[in-house]
């Protein structure tokens, strides 16, 4: 993984242009998540205030509207994704098949836009506000407010809800929704026993590496948790209280500040979101270490600078590709920044 910082897209101005221009030369409005396609040639971008996915082919920089209509709301199943009215896309998951999940946060619930067509349909959460019922049909059960998705490479789909402090896993062969973590109290609490008894302070996002085990970011609590193929949940960074100490010793001595999104590494180390302290950190799953590795300060400064020496404002968002290129979702800066 390298270390210089550039912009991938966005002028820094908050705004939408339509897709008439190469990638850094469109607005954006907060963008809140970035996601690669299984080719690894078009990026994802959660455009979260334009209501509206953008895709941009990651060699042209040319860019197209992939969902979303520009109108705040919800509409309901109706075909095609470029017509559906969205409401705050948090997530996106691309699947081997082409595939995409988004997650929408208002209106709750998980949708899938059809590669081959273009349709969009529910995977989960009934558009209603609600603690859902679990083992039963996922799109009749509702969700409160989810803000991630990621498919776990065995079928499901976990879900990270944060109002419902749980994480819960839908079985895309069944559609039938489940429990996965989290009892639905507002805590940190069962470490070292089963996660569906352990309270989730926070439940903000959810990431799995290649050997199955899971990983829950509370942003509240201000921890990383491991659960493992036997289900037992872990703290494995942060100490729980509010703060910007640690890097360079114990992943567990370290403080975070609203930490909001994981994702694993190829190498198996989890990237940790730090959104509040505008830093991406990274944690040394072998070690288990943590250091800053972009950011660390606010501001929209240091393009073609190291990326710890660069300044991230408020970043939501985080995806490698295979060879270590890194998009960020630089929300206020309304940027998509590239280290590479």
């Amino acid at each position: 993984m390298g270390d210089t910082i550039s912009t991938f897209m966005g002028t820094g101005i908050k705004g939408y242009t339509g897709d008439v221009d190469l990638a850094q030369s469109e607005k954006l409005n907060d963008p809140f998540h970035v996601e690669l396609d299984h080719t690894e040639k078009i990026l994802f971008v959660a455009d979260c205030f334009n209501f509206r996915i953008r895709s941009v082919n990651v060699e042209t920089g040319e860019t197209k509207n992939f969902a979303g209509n520009g109108i705040k709301g919800h509409t309901w199943n109706v075909g095609l994704a470029t017509e559906t009215s969205i409401d705050e896309i948090y997530a996106i998951q691309a699947d081997v098949n082409g595939d995409v999940y988004i997650c929408q946060r208002f209106n709750p619930c998980i949708r899938k836009i059809s590669s081959g067509t273009g349709l969009i349909c529910s995977v989960a959460g009934t558009g209603k506000v609600g603690s859902g019922l679990d083992n039963i049909k996922a799109v009749e059960s509702p969700l409160m407010e989810p803000n991630d998705c990621i498919l776990d490479g065995n079928g499901g789909l976990l879900i990270a809800d944060i109002k419902d402090q749980k994480i819960r896993k839908v079985d895309l062969n069944t559609g039938i929704i489940s429990i996965f973590a989290g009892t639905g109290v507002k805590e940190h609490t069962g470490d070292g026993g089963l996660a569906s008894q352990a309270g989730i302070f926070g439940a903000r996002a959810v990431c799995v590496d290649d050997s199955g085990n899971t990983y829950i970011c509370e942003r509240e609590g201000n921890t990383i948790r491991k659960v493992n193929g036997e289900g037992i949940i872990t703290r494995i960074a942060g100490t729980g209280e509010t703060g910007y100490t640690g890097d360079g010793g114990p992943a567990l001595k370290a403080t975070f500040n609203g930490p909001k999104a994981i994702r694993c590494t190829k190498e198996g180390n989890l990237l940790v979101v730090d959104t509040e302290n505008h830093a991406i950190r990274l944690i040394d799953m072998t070690h288990l270490t943590i250091c800053t590795i972009v950011g660390g300060s606010k501001g929209s400064h240091g393009d073609g600078m190291k990326a710890t020496e660069a300044g991230l404002s408020r970043p939501h968002g985080i995806v490698t590709s295979s060879t270590g290129t890194m998009y960020i979702a630089d929300s206020e800066n309304h940027k998509v920044r590239i280290v590479n």
